[in-house]
Formats: structure tokens, C-alpha cells, sequence
């Protein structure tokens, strides 16, 4: 059951945001969801930088969700023991996410870390070299516009959506449209080693993938069970965690990331082709988002 983490920081020098309401409206948007009962969410408020690392391990969340203030290379904005402003950079941030991010490490790893700060965009570059999917923002936000891209995507998660989809659906849902641009989406994208692979070849950790022009992003998925075996086969083991994140198969039904994916992935077609399961053909729209977001 994917955990959501929610860490809200607005210290007593800085301006005051309408945290409170976005968390309230992302548990409303939660409680009504199709798939409500597939998350949990756990809230954690005036969030010192201590209170991360204690949070992190209590929970062990699958998403993590940063609402505050940001202040580009600076870092984020967090309290310090008085209440003020304790700003923690990118690198800080990454290396503390790297580790939970690690699926030898957690059966159900980090898989998403959403910055709802303004200039926030730098801490996500950071964090995208080790967490499969990374939120941030360009530029300031404005906090009504905040707050719609937060209920939009969360919303499209509990309805069983990607995070590629809830993040599309989160950008639709600011009025806005200047704003609607700000909000970008990292995705971490390792290609398999085999020369002949249809995967996109990224430029580094954090690039955003495209399929190639002219070529419709499950075109370049095989079809039937055999192919899509050897397919599955070659991905490496975070883009696999990707394709389980983003199908959300019933607990008990795929063992965890600590066993072997040669062992994982014929379970995972047991399962979309049982009488519960969505089908073949959810496979390879989850693999088009996940390779080709």
C-alpha cells in the first residue's frame, strides 16, 4: 500500500501559505478516490531538518510531498529550533532520499518526491539522480495555483492513474496558464545495457525521455506474453519498480523488490492475466509511461 509523507514548513519569517488547506484538500480528494484504500497519508507539520530523518524511518514512504517555501540554490525552506527559516540545498536532500530510494535496501522503495515550493527546481534536479520521480518547480507559484496542482495529482493517483498522467492532469487543473508551465516533472531513466533495446538513451540522470519522432510511445512496446517477457527481462530494476508503481498490483500478489526480477516478472503477468487482473494491454500503456513519459 504506497505511504504518502506529507512535510509542511512555513517558519515564522517568511510568508504565510495556505498549507493547512492544501493538506485538508488532499486528504478530501483521498477519502473520495476509486483506489482509496491503496494509500495512506501521514502529515507532518512545522517540519524541522532533524524531523526528516525521523519521519523518513518511521514511515518509509513511498511519496514524498514537500509543501513550504523555496528559495532556489538556497535550498528549501524548513524551521530551525526557534521557528525561523533553516534552508536545506539539494545535495542534502538527495543523499538522505538516495537511501530510501534503494530497493535492495526497502521491499517498497521511494518512488516520487513531489516539491510544492517555489524555485524548487534545483533540490528536484538533485533528487532525480536517485528517486524514479521528481516534482519541482521552475519559478515562484502562486499559492491557490499550488494548491490545484497538488489536489489535481493526487487526486489522479487515488483514481489508479501514472505519475506521469496525475502529473499532466495536476498542470490541467491550474487555471492559470502561465502557471500552469511551472511545474515540471524529472524523470530518472537508466536504459538496459543491450545495444538493440527500444528504451529511450537519456543524456544522464534526470532527463526527460520522449519517444522517438513520429513513433506513438507504445508502438515500441512488443505485444503478447512472450515478448513482453524478454522485454520486461532487460528493464532495469527502477524502471521495473516504475512499471509496479504505476499498475499498483494488490498486495500480496508480486514479491517484494528483494527478490530476484526473473522471479518478480513472471508473477506480474500471472496476475494481469488472472480474472482480478487489468490485462496485457495495462502492461504496455504502463511501460509507454514509464519509458516514454
Amino acid at each position: 500500500m504506497p505511504k504518502i509523507l506529507f512535510l509542511a514548513a512555513n517558519p515564522k519569517n517568511t510568508t504565510r501559505l495556505r498549507l493547512d488547506e492544501e493538506l485538508r484538500d488532499i486528504k478530501e480528494g483521498l477519502r473520495r478516490a476509486q483506489q482509496r484504500d491503496q494509500f495512506t497519508l501521514i502529515s507532518h507539520e512545522a517540519v524541522r531538518s532533524r524531523d526528516i530523518q525521523r519521519a523518513m524511518l518511521d514511515e518509509m514512504p513511498q511519496i514524498v510531498h514537500f509543501s513550504g517555501h523555496g528559495d532556489g540554490e538556497a535550498g528549501l525552506a524548513f524551521e530551525d529550533e526557534t521557528g525561523n527559516a533553516n534552508l536545506i540545498d539539494g545535495n542534502a536532500l538527495a543523499d538522505l532520499f538516495a537511501l530510501f530510494a534503494d530497493p535492495a535496501e526497502f521491499p517498497e522503495p521511494l518512488t516520487c518526491v513531489v516539491l510544492n515550493g517555489c524555485y524548487s527546481e534545483v533540490q528536484a534536479n538533485a533528487i532525480a539522480t536517485y528517486v524514479p520521480y521528481v516534482i519541482g518547480m521552475t519559478q515562484a507559484i502562486p499559492d491557490r495555483a499550488a494548491i490545484e496542482f497538488a489536489v489535481g495529482f493526487y487526486d489522479a493517483l487515488g483514481a489508479g492513474r501514472s505519475v506521469p498522467f496525475a502529473f499532466k492532469l495536476a498542470r490541467t487543473a491550474i487555471p492559470d496558464r502561465a502557471a500552469a508551465e511551472i511545474p515540471i516533472l524529472l524523470n530518472k531513466i537508466q536504459p538496459p545495457a543491450t545495444s538493440n533495446s527500444p528504451l529511450p538513451m537519456g543524456e544522464g540522470p534526470g532527463v526527460r525521455a520522449n519517444s522517438a519522432p513520429g513513433q506513438s510511445p507504445t508502438n515500441a512496446i512488443p505485444q503478447g506474453r512472450t515478448q513482453l517477457y524478454q522485454f520486461l527481462l532487460r528493464i532495469p530494476p527502477a524502471q521495473f519498480e516504475m512499471v509496479i508503481f504505476d499498475l499498483n498490483p494488490p498486495k500480496g500478489n508480486i514479491s517484494p523488490s528483494s527478490a530476484p526480477q526473473g522471479q518478480r516478472v513472471p508473477e506480474l503477468l500471472d496476475w494481469l492475466e488472472s480474472p482480478i487482473g487489468p490485462g496485457l494491454e495495462a502492461l504496455r500503456i504502463s511501460l509507454g509511461n514509464v519509458l516514454y513519459p
